[in-house]
């Protein structure tokens, strides 16, 4: 039997070669495309989750250089105003400092800084891009179904903040706010009047539907999870629960009815039983009235929606379980619930979760907050296959270091903690780079963050395509790498930046032919001044005149 060399110039290694370029899909098309030196056209650039109005001309024109039909479609076909660009070299507003948020794309984006610093602006600004149609901000033409989680530990019905997205109910988008059925009446008073009588914002009590509910989301419900201290009773529940899942075989739906039978036939210990039916009563409380064989019957005041978990696309639900009966773990139990099922006909229109004021409800250390975060560690790490993005806005930059790491865009306003601020160096590309590394001073993006005004924040995000780079011909290398650090906000000449090229674009000048090029932050960052809402803005401070 003949021995196999591997040589050059053969047909394997021609294969090779095909596998290796950057279009595996190699055409005729392609060929031009590549003799033009276009880099990583596909997946890397339409997935960048900012973009400025200068880098979508160049790729929309770089693709008509290399003879890519359009077909009427941008590089960006669905985008939103974010905000403008804020440089020191320059006085004067200009069109390609504008800022824009890919809606197309799935992404995330940890939102922080202190109290009035603009985070929950910035969060509805997120939100109205991807949920108004006919938006002077932007162009969309397939609305995302959007989900906010609001949470406020209750002192009285007179105090309890409201959740700020609401306000979108303004420019005609329909608003769902799901309460806790023991706060129903008071919480949908106080909604009503931030409405003013409007019909496009309705409140309606959460009921949990049995029939979406499984194995997995009853353990979240009965509190169990991976803490060594557990109470005694669950064990018994884990057996209970472990027998109906081998009964189930997979089969949707959970039977509580049976579930609860199996548990009165148990033989508890007196210490046992209290705790036990506290849970059960908590638990059955967010049940449809009705539902529960033993529970109270059904009063025709009592409004009970006809399917509350349905995400119709251009509308929004607010999950607010602020309420006297419910803590902050029976909150990130049912949170978690609920993006569970907000996520289970994703493929009827993309998704956009937001957590408002996260730092109210995910600062405990208990079970329930730790599966919260660990579900949306996975929504996040899944984004592009579950068509999900994830807002998170809070004041403490520490609630989470894993989702500061892996959210796609961070946009940190105005505080002042040395604290958020060396949580930030350890956990984001670019703030941790010193102007000087010998100084013993603080760090300059520091005093950046210190003296922003309220509505402004560097924004850093390593694969936005802000600026755009030309060179001559002659002078076409790759660009020198400069701390973002050394620049008075950001770099204004994208050449000295530590940033990467993306896409070319050849002048139509004849005497000084030059390359336009898109590049990526990288390290850099950004400094946004935040556009103005479209919808209502509820956020503003109440001054005493």
């Amino acid at each position: 039997m003949a021995s196999h060399h591997l040589r050059r110039n053969t047909s394997e290694t021609g294969e090779h070669m095909n596998l290796v370029k950057r279009d595996t899909n190699a055409s005729n098309d392609a060929s031009k495309a590549s003799s033009r030196e276009n880099p990583r056209l596909d997946e890397e650039l339409i997935t960048a989750p900012l973009f400025s109005l200068s880098a979508c001309e160049t790729l929309d024109t770089h693709r008509l250089n290399i003879e890519e039909p359009l077909n009427g479609e941008q590089t960006f076909p669905q985008y939103g105003l974010l905000g403008m660009r804020n440089r020191a070299s320059r006085n004067a507003l200009t069109l390609e400092d504008l800022v824009y948020a890919n809606v197309s794309a799935p992404w995330s984006a940890f939102i922080c800084g202190s109290q009035g610093s603009g985070k929950s602006h910035t969060l509805s600004c997120l939100l109205e891009n991807s949920l108004i149609v006919s938006s002077p901000a932007g162009k969309l033409s397939s609305p995302l179904a959007g989900l906010v989680i609001h949470y406020d530990k209750f002192t009285a019905f007179s105090s309890t903040q409201l959740c700020e997205a609401a306000y979108l109910h303004s420019s005609g988008i329909p608003v769902r706010v799901l309460v806790s059925p023991t706060n129903f009446l008071a919480m949908k008073n106080a909604y009503e009047r931030l409405a003013g009588g409007s019909k496009r914002l309705k409140v309606q009590p959460l009921y949990l539907p049995q029939k979406d509910l499984n194995i997995s989301m009853m353990k979240t419900l009965m509190g169990i999870g991976s803490r060594a201290e557990q109470p005694l009773y669950i064990e018994v529940v884990m057996k209970i629960l472990r027998d109906m899942a081998i009964a189930n075989q997979g089969k949707s739906g959970f039977n509580y009815s049976a579930f609860k039978f199996l548990l009165q036939r148990e033989q508890f210990v007196k210490g046992q039983l209290m705790p036990l039916n506290m849970r059960l009563e908590v638990l059955e409380s967010f049940f449809e009235p009705g539902s529960v064989p033993g529970a109270t019957p059904d009063t025709p005041e009592q409004h009970v929606a006809d399917d509350i978990w349905e995400f119709a696309p251009g509308t929004l639900t607010i999950i607010d379980l602020s309420c006297p009966f419910v803590g902050q773990e029976d909150a990130c139990a049912l949170f978690n619930i609920s993006v569970s099922l907000f996520l289970k006909n994703r493929h009827d229109t993309g998704r956009i979760i937001a957590l408002d004021e996260a730092h109210k409800f995910m600062t405990s250390t208990s079970a329930e907050a730790a599966d919260l975060t660990e579900t949306l560690l996975s929504v996040v790490r899944q984004q592009r296959h579950l068509a999900a993005r994830v807002l998170i806005a809070t004041q403490e930059p520490t609630l989470a270091p894993a989702l500061l790491e892996l959210c796609n865009v961070t946009i940190i306003h105005r505080f002042s903690s040395p604290a958020w601020f060396k949580a930030i160096k350890s956990h984001i590309a670019g703030a941790g780079i010193e102007e000087n590394p010998d100084t013993t001073d603080s760090s300059a993006i520091f005093h950046k963050i210190v003296r922003l005004p309220t509505g402004e924040a560097l924004v850093f995000c390593p694969t936005a395509l802000l600026d755009i780079a030309k060179h001559n011909d002659q002078e076409n290398e790759e660009f020198s790498s400069v701390p973002s650090s050394s620049w008075s906000d950001t770099p204004d000449d994208p050449s000295s930046a530590d940033s990467a090229p993306i896409a070319t674009t050849e002048s139509d000048s004849r005497n000084e032919p030059t390359l336009n090029r898109v590049i990526q932050l990288g390290t850099s960052y950004a400094h946004i001044r935040v556009r103005n809402r479209i919808t209502v803005d509820g956020g503003r401070s109440m001054l005493q005149r």
